[in-house]
């Protein structure tokens, strides 16, 4: 078993403090989790070998950090283990060491339940807060009316003027319609599992799904992962590529050759699927990008870039090279989930190290470094409930605002479904530069 399986066995186990049940490993689309376990495999992986038994995360945190002390993500994500660990005092000395060298961070409290009646917790959070810009121009444009469909991916039709989204709970994908309302696309003999990505090539009119067994535990015991293409002009698959090496599908995006990129984020690496051949090579082998996840490819076609458990990172598509792209002045660059290509910029849909937030991060000339992050959309959106994903369109972004991903669990079901209210897609205004 490698370093990221051992690490997420631990995650798996640990006690929030004050609950009476071990927490079930609530998968959503690795935002949540993986890239925090993918942290701290990394941290794992510089101080000891492969034989030896790992140490906790917390410990591995601690190590890394001594390395690189003023290193906002990795003191954020000791805080978050130190507080599912029951570590009170030493959460929130993490979290202090974080707002010394950290912009952009604000703890949610549901992952930081176990603190969430602690004083000194609020008065940081708080603090935190302070910081933060408020953005909420954006507007809900779609309530989608079936409150169980646990959204993850959504995808821009331009020749049809329309949205898709894809369902996690009920392994599928739907035309979004006009009002809300839901048309399915796919059908029951598509073979479709938990749906995850989803991009649309336009000169071909195909929608490429991404779907993947490996959200449940019982999926895992057997794992498929695919891509599966739809004719968008006859409303139906066209084809399913198997992608056997890989560990959990992700984000998929379309190259301008027509080939596709796949981010694998329990394996940490990108798969270059050529939809022609159906076939499936690593571009990026896995365990070269922990935690990827958003996947944006630039206009040229010779870069990608991939929002990694860190930070993101630039893919050289000619050779698989992975570069990572540090954020100037500890500015909050972790646990990106959407990432997408606008304007010479990346866009971001950020979560985990926030609460929610859609962020513009601003390039160099190069595309080699990140020289600015600015907000468009801040956590005080009312829409936000554990956004995801986004697409492009001319009048803006959508995103996937509210989906209440994390409560769908690792048995396959939805936990306290009664608390589920209907998905909502925001259309968030973009700059242009």
């Amino acid at each position: 078993m490698n370093v990221l399986a051992r690490t997420f066995n631990v995650l798996r186990t640990v006690r929030v403090a004050g609950c009476k049940r071990r927490r079930r490993a609530s998968v959503s689309s690795l935002a949540l989790l993986l890239a925090i376990v993918a942290l701290a495999a990394l941290a794992a992986v510089s101080t000891t070998s492969a034989a030896d038994p790992p140490p906790d995360p917390a410990t591995a945190l601690e190590r890394a950090l001594a390395d690189r002390p003023d290193d906002a993500v990795l003191a954020y994500l000791l805080a978050l283990f130190r507080a599912r660990a029951g570590n009170r005092d030493g959460a929130l000395d993490a979290l202090e060491r974080v707002l010394e060298h950290g912009k952009g961070f604000l703890p949610p409290v549901d992952l930081f339940d176990a603190l969430h009646d602690d004083r000194r917790f609020a008065v940081l959070r708080a603090r935190f807060e302070k910081r933060l810009p408020v953005k909420v121009d954006g507007r809900v444009a779609y309530t989608l009316p079936d409150r169980r469909l646990i959204p993850e991916g959504i995808a821009y039709d331009p020749i049809a003027r329309s949205l898709y989204v894809g369902s996690i709970a009920r392994n599928a994908i739907y035309r979004v319609e006009r009002g809300g309302t839901l048309r399915k696309l796919s059908g029951v003999a598509d073979g479709l599992d938990a749906v995850l990505g989803l991009a649309v090539d336009a000169k071909t009119r195909t929608l490429y799904a991404v779907s993947t067994s490996a959200l449940t535990e019982r999926g895992r015991a057997n794992p498929r992962n695919r891509v599966h293409a739809y004719d968008l002009a006859r409303g139906s698959l066209q084809r399913t590529i198997d992608v056997p090496g890989a560990r959990q599908l992700n984000d998929i995006a379309v190259a301008p050759d027509g080939t596709l990129l796949v981010t694998d984020s329990a394996g940490g690496g990108v798969w270059h699927v050529d939809p022609s051949r159906a076939t499936a090579t690593a571009l990026v082998p896995l365990g070269s990008a922990n935690g990827a996840n958003g996947i944006a490819v630039a206009p040229g076609g010779d870069v990608a870039y991939v929002g990694a458990a860190r930070r993101p990172v630039r893919v050289e598509l000619a050779t698989g090279t992975v570069s990572p792209l540090q954020p100037p002045g500890g500015e909050n660059a972790a646990g990106i989930d959407g990432l997408y290509w606008h304007d010479g910029a990346l866009i971001g849909i950020q979560n985990v190290t926030t609460p929610a937030r859609v962020i513009r991060i601003a390039l160099a000339g190069d595309g080699r470094s990140i020289t600015a992050i600015e907000t468009l959309q801040s956590h005080h959106q009312a829409a936000f409930a554990e956004p995801t994903t986004a697409a492009i369109a001319p009048d803006g972004l959508y995103v996937l605002a509210r989906t209440h991903v994390t409560q769908f669990n690792d048995q396959g079901t939805i936990d306290r479904p009664e608390t589920l209210t209907r998905p909502q897609i925001l259309r968030v205004p973009l700059p242009r530069r």
